[in-house]
């Protein structure tokens, strides 16, 4: 893809993978919602997760997020740095993915029960993909 292509692709509402490091070395793969601004992923997680206390002793991070349409994706890999979540920056998540009828139920519900904070990623590398360009007569 090219960085404007991968910049419309990131603008989507696709569900993205965060990957973390356990203490113990293995990995740890979860859906996480995502908004792609400033070259920068923000992704707001639980505060008591298991991604939130992976990055507390490992920032290391990848992220991979795809389309079966295409198919098309972007892998990032990163550096996390933990911050406190802006309403307006969750906001502007959740929009992405919830319908507006839906929206102040959902606020309401992730403010009771899910207090979150915001993980900031810094691509170090970026991988991108569009298979819809190759010739697919074998798919």
């Amino acid at each position: 893809m090219s960085t404007q292509e991968m910049i419309d692709f990131l603008s989507e509402s696709n569900l993205a993978r965060i990957a973390t490091v356990k203490p113990s070395g293995a990995p740890h793969v979860s859906p996480v919602w995502y908004l792609w601004e400033n070259n920068q992923l923000l992704i707001a997680i639980p505060r008591s997760s298991v991604k939130t206390r992976n990055i507390k002793i490992n920032n290391k991070v990848a992220v991979t997020i795809d389309s079966n349409i295409g198919p098309k994706g972007v892998i990032i890999e990163g550096t996390a740095e933990i911050e406190e979540l802006d309403e307006e920056i969750e906001l502007r998540i959740i929009q992405r993915y919830v319908s507006p009828e839906n929206l102040d139920k959902y606020v309401e519900y992730a403010h009771a029960d899910l207090p979150s904070v915001l993980l900031r990623i810094r691509p170090e590398k970026t991988i991108s993909w569009d298979y819809s360009k190759l010739n697919r007569n074998f798919l």
